[in-house]
């Protein structure tokens, strides 16, 4: 159990690091990653599933507990950040990447892929990225 809630890092970092990923491509690249809307949209959304995924298989084990940025990120090992993870921050991720995701695939059908398309699905990307470690760094365990 104990290195199963180590994955729990992951649940935030996988959207965000496509995002990026792929925004730097947008950088180099920019007609080509303009023109490949379809592959962009599906790496994102199946980027937010796998967290959704990764999510649901912590709320099936009930694993719970805590996670120190401090021990996998360099960048925050002199801050006191920790991920709250219990059932219902676990339930809440599933289900804003779950929304998040229909709503991409709406926005996918519905809106013409036209040049700044790719931008605008990274930057919902990068804000529903940071949405999820916002809910992981609440403590919803006093309302349970």
């Amino acid at each position: 159990m104990e290195n199963s809630i180590n994955i729990s890092i992951l649940i935030p970092l996988i959207p965000m690091g496509m995002s990026l990923f792929i925004l730097i491509l947008l950088l180099s690249f920019n007609r080509t990653m303009n023109r490949l809307t379809k592959p962009v949209s599906a790496l994102l959304i199946f980027s937010l599933l796998s967290s959704a995924l990764i999510s649901s298989f912590l709320y099936l084990k009930k694993i719970e507990g805590e996670v120190f940025l401090s021990n996998y990120l360099k960048l925050f090992e002199n801050s006191n950040l920790v991920l709250h993870l219990n059932s219902l921050t676990e339930k809440i991720v599933i289900f804003f990447t779950v929304i998040m995701a229909i709503v991409i695939g709406f926005l996918f059908y519905k809106l013409p892929r036209q040049k700044g398309y790719v931008s605008m699905i990274v930057g919902i990307i990068l804000i529903s990225s940071s949405v999820i470690f916002a809910l992981m760094f609440l403590d919803f365990s006093v309302l349970i």
